[in-house]
């Protein structure tokens, strides 16, 4: 009797926990103000392939409405995003099966990422969550191979001494404000920081967008919906610093590291972007370019393409 209530209770819990989840996820696919996003980033656009070669990111947005409501106040906005990214990192020799010849480590990242943003008149406040898996499990190896094999790419990854299986957790937090110069033109400082097991860092950044756009709170220049789908195209061009106290996949986990082969990350870092964004009814259209200066003790700076497409639904 007691092992049958002891089942039952645990049954019962189950069907519980299953029918809450299911009534969340529906009232976010039901409900309006949603964007799917999907970007793909890749270096040999630019005739290189190393470092950040390729990153896949898949993100799903929505204005909150109802939910979290001891977060809204009268002014601001919130709005949830999720996203699940496979990123791919890989030396400048690449076909090398001796580490001796590596400038930093293969690594690959398969992760999920949850964001809250309470957006205001003119600056924002997000947080994030973000946790993933690194080495062969994170697929982004495999990937790599298939893609070079696909369009007959002569150079082979080796995949030597990856950085190893690990399972990573970052907490994250981003403060923009916002500063309007004219009509056609704002400008954006972005202060971020994050710690954790994959990435401890703070970063300043700093946008100039140029051209037609909505106001902040409803402006793509944020990954921000606009209910009313208003017209965008505008520019921006963007530098910025980095302090990096920890990178796990160049440095390996700090708090179990048998990795064969890592690499020292080098603290300081320059970032600098230049890109354009169109958004034309339920369509978002972003296509862009970014340099960084050498992550790692014996890398080079690094410049990559980005494509980014969203539909609103």
């Amino acid at each position: 009797m007691r092992l049958l209530f002891h089942f039952n209770l645990l049954g019962g819990l189950s069907v519980n926990y299953v029918t809450l989840i299911i009534v969340f996820v529906s009232h976010l696919v039901l409900s309006q103000n949603q964007q799917i996003e999907l970007f793909v980033a890749n270096d040999k656009i630019v005739f290189t392939d190393r470092y950040y070669t390729s990153g896949l990111h898949l993100s799903y947005r929505k204005v909150l409405k109802e939910s979290l409501s001891f977060l809204r106040t009268e002014n601001n906005k919130l709005q949830f995003n999720i996203t699940i990214a496979n990123e791919t990192y890989s030396p400048e020799n690449l076909t090398s099966f001796d580490n001796d010849d590596f400038d930093r480590p293969y690594a690959g990242w398969f992760s999920g990422k949850a964001e809250i943003g309470i957006v205001k008149r003119q600056s924002a406040l997000f947080f994030a969550v973000e946790s993933g898996i690194t080495g062969e499990q994170s697929l982004a190896g495999r990937l790599q191979i298939k893609f070079h094999e696909l369009l007959n790419i002569e150079s082979r990854p080796s995949w030597a001494d990856e950085i190893n299986f690990n399972w990573l957790l970052n907490f994250q937090v981003v403060q923009v404000s916002n500063f309007e110069i004219n009509k056609w033109s704002n400008i954006q400082n972005l202060v971020s920081a994050s710690i954790g097991s994959k990435d401890t860092f703070f970063a300043n950044e700093v946008y100039c967008f140029f051209g037609k756009f909505s106001d902040f709170q409803n402006s793509s220049r944020l990954h921000l919906l606009d209910t009313k789908q208003t017209k965008e195209f505008f520019g921006f061009i963007s530098g910025g610093y980095k302090y990096v106290a920890l990178n796990a996949l160049i440095q390996g986990n700090p708090f179990n590291n048998n990795d064969v082969f890592t690499a020292v990350a080098l603290r300081h870092v320059l970032k600098f972007g230049a890109g354009a964004v169109l958004r034309k009814k339920k369509n978002i259209v972003k296509l862009g370019f970014y340099y960084n200066t050498a992550e790692s003790l014996f890398s080079k700076s690094h410049v990559y393409g980005a494509a980014t497409y969203g539909f609103i639904f």
